[in-house]
């Protein structure tokens, strides 16, 4: 069977307002392109797949249960708007806690590539954080980092980074834009 390449979505901050450590499902906001950006991403054969760091977990803001019901909303709220999701996938884990789960780490891309059969080599990732698109690259894809949640403070730090994202992108619209481009040519 061929594998297929995936947009790995950051959730809060790049398909969601950033709320903190959002914990109650009715503050999920998407932002207004959220449908149309993802919708382009499959039509161009993407797999969308959400990808999550939630150590709201281990810092006892919320449980596992109460982030179950939370990504049951946005898939509904997705759905709505005629976009489904092929999978989500989170790390519960603190910053300090050794896991092979938590952005920039790949082990949520590397489970996500194992149950969907995902072609990693060929895929990307996007968020509001530098941890964000390093994941892309540690993997061997390629990152996007938006200016959307987060990101705006983000990107100042991306001079001392070693790794560059492929592009910096105004929101999540735009580095779909700059995802199907980049594809196109390789």
């Amino acid at each position: 069977m061929k594998k297929t390449p995936a947009v790995f979505l950051d959730r809060d901050g790049t398909i969601n307002h950033e709320k903190g450590y959002l914990s109650d499902e009715k503050d999920l906001q998407l932002y207004p392109y959220v449908s149309k950006s993802i919708l382009s991403l499959q039509k161009a054969g993407f797999k969308i797949v959400i990808i999550t760091n939630q150590s709201g977990i281990e810092r006892g803001y919320f449980t596992e249960k109460k982030l179950a019901v939370i990504h049951k909303t946005l898939l509904k709220m997705l759905k709505e708007v005629g976009v489904k999701i092929d999978g989500i996938y989170y790390c519960p884990h603190g910053i300090d806690d050794v896991c092979e789960c938590r952005k920039p780490k790949i082990g949520m891309a590397k489970q996500a590539e194992k149950e969907l059969n995902i072609d990693l080599k060929k895929s990307y990732v996007v968020g509001d954080s530098i941890r964000d698109y390093k994941m892309g690259y540690n993997f061997r894809g390629k990152g996007i980092l938006v200016l959307t949640g987060h990101g705006k403070k983000q990107a100042k730090n991306i001079k001392n980074e070693k790794q560059k994202p492929l592009a910096v992108s105004k929101n999540l619209y735009e580095a779909v834009k700059v995802i199907i481009n980049d594809y196109k040519k390789n």
